[in-house]
């Protein structure tokens, strides 16, 4: 059980940590899967995606 929830927090870091790299920082009380959404919206809004 611990080994899901270390691997879950370090995704979760990753993804803020590569919001952080490109502004945005209302990361606080956020679910790894809305990070994970947000990011995906930055990086289509900057044209990052394919």
């Amino acid at each position: 059980m611990k080994a899901i929830n270390y691997e879950e927090e370090r995704k979760k870091n990753i993804v803020i940590k590569q919001l952080h790299d490109r502004g945005y920082h209302d990361t606080k009380d956020k679910s790894y899967r809305e990070l994970k959404h947000k990011l995906v919206i930055i990086k289509e809004l900057r044209g990052e995606m394919p």
